[in-house]
Formats: structure tokens, sequence, C-alpha cells
């Protein structure tokens, strides 16, 4: 994704360029759905959030901040989104089905010796589930997205050392999970 491009087109449209945030909105789309999926939503619930997210940045776009980056900025907005969503649906158990495709699709390429299987991705999948949600955020906008520390702080609208700290908590919780399921007896893939 073009970042320069983006930023441009966003500053466009917050001068009122209908047709800069047209282009903007088809730039983004794609990737906001992606980020959405990692979140963990289901295909309808990312496209809602997708939509959401670009109603909400039109319906502000005149209180963008020329120079600023216009990809954290919608983000930060799908974050929002995201969590408002799941604030209204408490019951409904937290979903892995965009961790697992994610998941699948950077692994993929990788040589067959070193791409996890299902069980493996299960696993971890079940592990990701269980950490607070600020900390699934982290690992998801961090390892899944690839975001900068910088990036991630400011889609989550807090400091770069909370980031830190988040991803830091996380990759201790999975680490010990994970580690506590081999060694409760299950069979791990590599084990002759």
């Amino acid at each position: 994704m073009d970042r320069t491009l983006v930023n441009s087109l966003m500053d466009e449209a917050s001068t009122g360029d209908g047709q800069a945030y047209a282009a903007l909105a088809s730039a983004v789309q794609d990737e906001l759905f992606r980020f959405a999926r990692a979140q963990g939503l289901e295909r309808e619930a990312a496209a809602d959030v997708t939509q959401e997210v670009l109603m909400r940045a039109y319906a502000r776009r005149r209180a963008w901040k020329h120079g600023s980056d216009a990809l954290a900025w919608l983000y930060g907005i799908a974050l929002n989104v995201i969590r408002e969503s799941k604030r209204k649906e408490r019951r409904q158990k937290w979903s892995w089905t965009g961790w697992r495709a994610e998941l699948e699709s950077r692994t993929a390429g990788a040589q067959a010796e070193h791409r996890p299987d299902s069980e493996e991705l299960a696993e971890l999948m079940e592990a990701v589930s269980e950490l607070p949600p600020r900390q699934r955020e982290a690992i998801a906008c961090r390892f899944l997205r690839r975001m900068s520390v910088r990036e991630t702080a400011a889609v989550m609208g807090c400091a770069e050392g909370t980031v830190k700290s988040a991803v830091s908590a996380a990759l201790e919780r999975l680490r010990d999970k994970l580690q506590s399921t081999e060694a409760s007896g299950r069979r791990r893939p590599n084990d002759g």
C-alpha cells in the first residue's frame, strides 16, 4: 500500500474533493477489510466494519489534519468500530476465522517443513483468543498487519510504550499457554 498516495488522497478529500475520497475508499477498502478480519471478525462483519469506517471517515474528513498518516487514522477508526461492535455483542464468541485465513496466507509460501499444520494453528488461535482484547489488538497489528510500534500506537490510540508492554505481555502469555499445552501431554506434530 502506497502510504504517500493514501495521505495525498485524504488531504484532497478533506477539502471536499469527492473524487479524491472515492479513490481513497477504493485504495484502502481491501486493507481495512483484511484488518477487520485480522481482528477476528467473520467476512460479513468485516465488510460491515469496512463500510462503517469509510462512512465515518467521510463524515469526519474536514477534521482531517493535513500531513498526518491517513492509514493509521483509518485503522484507529476501524478499531473503534470493532470495539463498539464487540461491546454490543459480548455474548458472541470471538471468531478466529480471520486469524486462520491471515496465518494460512502468510505461511502458504513457506517451505512445507516450516509451515504450521492445522493443529498448531488451532492451538495458537485458542491461545490468542484467551488474551485480553488490548493484547489481541496489539498482536494483530504488530504481527498480522506487520505494523511498526509507532503505527500500532497510532492505530490503538495509545503510547508506544503501551504497545510494547501489551505485545510483551501477550507473547509471554502465549508462550506459557503453548508450553503448558505441550507439557500436558498433547502430541505435537513434530514429536516422533
